[in-house]
C-alpha cells in the first residue's frame, strides 16, 4: 500500500481494517487531503467520513478533493460557542486555539500568524447530525485534544478506534496525560504509541488491540508516497526520454535521407550543368562554322559578280 499520513498511522490501521472495503472515519483536524492525511488511503480504499477542518483553505481543498465526504469548517470543544483560530500560513499543520502557544509560533519560531474566528461545535452533536457507525476517529488539534474529548457523548458514539496525536505540537514530549484518563474511563485501552500518536481500541476488542500494537514496519510492505511519487516521475521521466529519443533517432533518419537526396540532387545538376556547358561550347562551334559559312558565299557570290561582268564585257567586244 501507499502510505501517505506523516508516520505511517494509515499502515498501521490498515491492518486492521485490511478486508474492509467501506468504511467510515471521522477526522479531526483533518489538514490536507493528500499530504500527512491519516484518511487518504481510506478515502481512496472507498471509505467515506467526516473532515472536521477549522482553516478556510485547507476546508476548501478537502470538499474539492473528497466530494463523498462531509467536511465541516469548524473547530471541536468541550461545549458550543465561537473561538480565535491562529493559522500559521507557512506551517499548515500548526493551527491552534491555545493562545499561548500561538505566542511562542510568533517570539520563538518567529512564523506569521495570522487570527480568524472559528465556530465551536461538540463531537457528540458532529455525530448527532451524522449518525451512523465510525470504525476510526482521529485527532490532532494541536493541543486541544481534552477539550475535543470533553465534548463527545462516549455512550451513545463509540468509535472502534481512536487515535490521537499525543505529544506537545512540534515536539516529541508526551501531553497524553492531560486527556487519556478520559478514554481510559470510556472503556478505551492504549494499544501502541508510535513516538507520536497513542492508538486506542475498546477494551474488549482483542483484535484491535493486538492489530494495533505494533507500528508500521517492513512487514507491512508499504511505500510513502513521497517514494511512490518520486518513482512515478521517474518512470514518466524514463518514458518521456525514451519518447525524445524516438523522436531523436527519427529525426536523425529524416536528417541522412535529406542529406542523400541534397547529395543526389546535387550530382544531376553538375550533370545538367556539364550538359550545358557542352551543349554551349557545340553552338559557339556550329556559330563560328556558319560564319565562316557565310562569309565563303559572300566571297563566292562576289566572284561570281565579278566572273559576270568580265564575261559580259568579252560580249561586247565581240559584238562590236
Amino acid at each position: 500500500m501507499i502510505s501517505y499520513a506523516q508516520n505511517a498511522e494509515d499502515v498501521v490501521l490498515a491492518r486492521l481494517f485490511r478486508t474492509q472495503s467501506e468504511g467510515r472515519y471521522v477526522d479531526v483536524g483533518a489538514g490536507d487531503p493528500v499530504e500527512d492525511s491519516v484518511t487518504k488511503h481510506f478515502y481512496e480504499k472507498g471509505w467515506s467520513g467526516i473532515n472536521i477542518e477549522p482553516v478556510p483553505e485547507l476546508a476548501d481543498r478537502l470538499r474539492k478533493a473528497r466530494p463523498r465526504d462531509v467536511t465541516l469548517q469548524l473547530a471541536l470543544g468541550a461545549t458550543k460557542g465561537k473561538a480565535t483560530l491562529h493559522v500559521v500560513p507557512d506551517a499548515w499543520g500548526r493551527a491552534t486555539l491555545d493562545e499561548r502557544l500561538a505566542q511562542r509560533y510568533r517570539e520563538r519560531e518567529r512564523w506569521r500568524v495570522e487570527d480568524v474566528e472559528t465556530e465551536i461545535t461538540t463531537l457528540a452533536a458532529v455525530l448527532d447530525e451524522h449518525p451512523g457507525d465510525v470504525d476510526f476517529l482521529k485527532v490532532d488539534v494541536e493541543g486541544a485534544e481534552r477539550e475535543v474529548f470533553e465534548g463527545a457523548d462516549w455512550t451513545r458514539h463509540r468509535p472502534r478506534v481512536l487515535l490521537v496525536e499525543a505529544t506537545e505540537p512540534g515536539s516529541p514530549t508526551p501531553a497524553h496525560e492531560q486527556w487519556e484518563p478520559i478514554l481510559l474511563d470510556a472503556g478505551y485501552r492504549c494499544a501502541l504509541f508510535d513516538g507520536l500518536n497513542r492508538f486506542y481500541a475498546q477494551a474488549d476488542d482483542e483484535e484491535a488491540l493486538a492489530c494495533l500494537s505494533v507500528p508500521a514496519n517492513v512487514f507491512d510492505e508499504f511505500e510513502r508516497h513521497e517514494v511512490a511519487r518520486m518513482r512515478e516521475q521517474a518512470e514518466k521521466t524514463a518514458v518521456a526520454r525514451a519518447g525524445e529519443s524516438g523522436y531523436i533517432r527519427r529525426l536523425e533518419q529524416r536528417l541522412q535521407q535529406e542529406q542523400k537526396e541534397r547529395e543526389r540532387d546535387a550530382a544531376y545538376l553538375a550533370t545538367l550543368e556539364k550538359a550545358v556547358e557542352a551543349e554551349r561550347r557545340h553552338a559557339a562551334k556550329a556559330a563560328r562554322y556558319f560564319s565562316a559559312l557565310e562569309k565563303r558565299i559572300a566571297e563566292l557570290e562576289a566572284a561570281a559578280r565579278t566572273s559576270a561582268q568580265y564575261i559580259a564585257m568579252l560580249e561586247n567586244k565581240l559584238n562590236q
